[in-house]
């Protein structure tokens, strides 16, 4: 019995029997995630291709016509007698298709791909004629990508 009670003077004197429940800590106010802010990870510069556009709805593009015309004309110059048809024909064939890679080879461009590790986990991939450093603080707005105007998002 006198260890009992020693133990509870012990527990009065600390304190301890008459200890109120301290609340919990409260943690720093959450933030708010941007859904459409992130960070650009990687990116490649790429070149592409613009596809061309036919005339009148076909496939037949401006290139295409402008060459088989003068690839045309070039094929009845040089031919002859029975094989000028064949000749026509086959200029036409060339120059239509000479004119329509070099109209291909007017179109391409420089485009930029980033992978951007988005603030709420999950990850874009945003194609674009303007690049982004790697670490940049970014907004996402449809299929583009802009700075950040006031460096990270904090809410």
């Amino acid at each position: 019995m006198y260890r009992i009670t020693l133990i509870a003077a012990a527990a009065i004197a600390s304190g301890a029997a008459f200890a109120q429940p301290q609340p919990a800590p409260q943690n720093a106010p959450q933030r708010e995630v941007c859904r459409r802010c992130g960070v650009v990870e990687s990116g490649q510069k790429v070149e592409r291709t613009e596809k061309t556009k036919g005339i009148a709805g076909t496939k037949v593009t401006p290139g295409m016509a402008i060459g088989g015309v003068a690839g045309g004309l070039l094929g009845n110059q040089i031919g002859s007698g029975s094989g000028r048809g064949a000749a026509t024909v086959l200029g036409a064939a060339g120059g239509a298709y000479a004119g329509h890679q070099i109209e291909r080879h007017n179109r391409r461009y420089i485009a930029y791909v980033m992978k951007i590790h988005m603030e709420d986990g999950s990850w874009r991939t945003i194609e674009q004629g303007t690049p982004i450093a790697r670490g940049s603080h970014v907004v996402v707005e449809g299929h583009t990508a802009r700075l950040e105007r006031a460096g990270p998002h904090h809410g």
